[in-house]
């Protein structure tokens, strides 16, 4: 398998110190009826494990198959009750990196919260202790050391968005799968939100 890409745009690219497990603590706030401070062991207590063989992709044209560990997005939001006015949640890493999408969104693509990649816990270059997990949208979207999650009413321009990265929508071509070596199609079932979006503009 071909190296895996690093970017951490917050440290200028380069891959930033281990987050501490020990001091770590993920804040749930905003829109929601319990927020929480939680370390990895009340997450693991607070919502139930998942494992996903899947494929993500970047917005530079390649993609990876991994089996990812983590927990479901939709669970951790029903366990501290967000508000289902609120249309949005934004997620900061603990270095600074923002973005803000739509629940509905990341819900649609089935969103985790990862902490393993292929059985081992995630390296500090791939989100260490804890990253989001989009499937069906370009990965910066994907928030890595994830530090705070807040649901909120109003959208705003993430990290990556305010320098030009506007559509996070996976595009209908060829992206290279690093894990094959080969050029692939993005899934079906991924390219159905492109499909979507262009059937709305057209219409």
């Amino acid at each position: 398998m071909r190296k895996i890409p690093n970017f951490f745009h917050e440290v200028a690219g380069r891959v930033p110190e281990p987050v501490d497990y020990a001091t770590y603590r993920l804040k749930v706030e905003g829109g929601v009826a319990r927020p929480m401070s939680l370390s990895l062991d009340e997450l693991r207590e607070l919502v139930p494990a998942v494992e996903e063989d899947r494929r993500f992709y970047c917005v530079n044209g390649w993609s990876l198959q991994a089996l990812w560990r983590g927990y479901r997005l939709a669970d951790l939001l029903e366990a501290v009750g967000a508000d289902p006015a609120m249309e949005y949640l934004r997620a900061t890493s603990v270095f600074g990196y923002e973005d803000t999408t739509s629940i509905a969104d990341l819900l649609d693509g089935s969103a985790m919260l990862v902490t393993h990649m292929n059985d081992e816990p995630l390296a500090p270059e791939r989100g260490r202790p804890i990253r989001v997990m989009t499937f069906n949208m370009y990965q910066f979207k994907a928030v890595k050391a994830l530090g705070r999650i807040e649901i909120v009413a109003d959208y705003r321009p993430g990290t990556w968005e305010k320098v030009g990265y506007q559509d996070a929508t996976v595009q209908p071509y060829p992206h290279l799968a690093i894990d094959r070596d080969e050029e692939l199609m993005p899934d079906p079932e991924v390219l159905q939100a492109f499909y979507r979006k262009s059937a709305e503009i057209d219409g």
